[in-house]
């Protein structure tokens, strides 16, 4: 005769199991930007594209499934074939073309990433990015349903696929408002969409180069833009975490319509030394020390 008790413990150890994640590595891209001093500038994972080891950048600012880095010419309709991407236990059939795939060989996947991933790749479950341990997890499950402590999670749907993660944040001195959360934007602490934002996050520092705000010009998409960043010395809180803010930026004219008003987008500067888990399914998210 089975014993309840044994059968019942078998169940939990199993749902246990189950709901415990399987850690992967995190590859940090390391360079200097804008002629600074070297730091993160991307969020590096490791994927089996068409049978070839390779690297993605994570990107929780793009709202997509996957984003190539190589593409055609506006003029350019080259012939497209399905091909597997697996990553963290996901395996999913996407479109690519000749151009799609032109850095698709074993010396240029170890290097640099070939493609983006965005939220709708990991929208049918639970993302947990350990930062400072290097690591990262996918589970489909909804592991915050039920978890003490988990805030609400926006997932914004103002696109053809997937959505925008976008959480509560209060810089100290002001009324809580929301931020995009954006692990493509590794470096920055909380970036600007227009003007207003820069002078609400700055108290008011000029758009004009001097001895606190930095300018400098990046490449966006082949044209050259402007933007601004200063230091700024106060505590931001996030979700339920208190952090350090660090730096505030803007880029002229890169700004988005969102269809809630934001403060600025939040990239990981901030939470460089936390555990970020994003609970697609359920719209919750945890941000904790290690």
């Amino acid at each position: 005769m089975r014993k309840p008790g044994l059968a019942l413990l078998l169940s939990v150890c199993l749902a246990a199991r189950a709901a415990t994640p399987e850690w992967h590595p995190i590859q940090w891209y390391v360079d200097s930007f804008a002629g600074g001093p070297k730091e993160r500038l991307a969020l590096f994972l490791p994927a089996v594209i068409d049978g070839v080891p390779c690297l993605v950048q994570l990107d929780t600012g793009a709202n997509g499934e996957l984003l190539w880095r190589g593409q055609a010419g506006a003029n350019e309709n080259p012939p497209k074939r399905l091909i597997s991407v697996e990553l963290a236990g996901i395996r999913k059939q996407v479109w690519a073309d000749e151009k799609n795939l032109a850095y698709l060989t074993p010396e240029v996947c170890r290097q640099r990433a070939i493609a983006t991933v965005g939220n709708a790749f990991f929208e049918d479950g639970t993302l947990t990015l350990d930062l400072r341990n290097n690591r990262f997890a996918f589970t489909r499950q909804a592991l915050l349903a039920h978890e003490h402590g988990a805030q609400p999670l926006l997932y914004l749907r103002w696109a053809q696929s997937g959505g925008h993660t976008v959480v509560e944040v209060e810089p100290a001195g002001h009324a809580p408002a929301y931020a995009l959360l954006d692990t493509g934007a590794a470096r920055f602490g909380l970036a600007a969409t227009d003007a207003g934002e820069w002078a609400a996050l700055t108290g008011g520092a000029p758009l004009a180069a001097s001895d606190k705000v930095r300018q400098y010009s990046l490449d966006s998409w082949g044209k050259q833009v402007q933007c601004f960043e200063t230091d700024v010395q106060r505590q931001l809180t996030v979700g339920a975490t208190v952090v350090e803010q660090g730096r505030a930026s803007y880029c002229v004219g890169q700004g988005f319509k969102s269809p809630v008003k934001l403060i600025g987008v939040l990239g990981l500067h901030p939470l460089r030394d936390k555990v970020i888990t994003l609970d697609y399914l359920s719209r919750r998210w945890t941000l904790r020390a290690n």
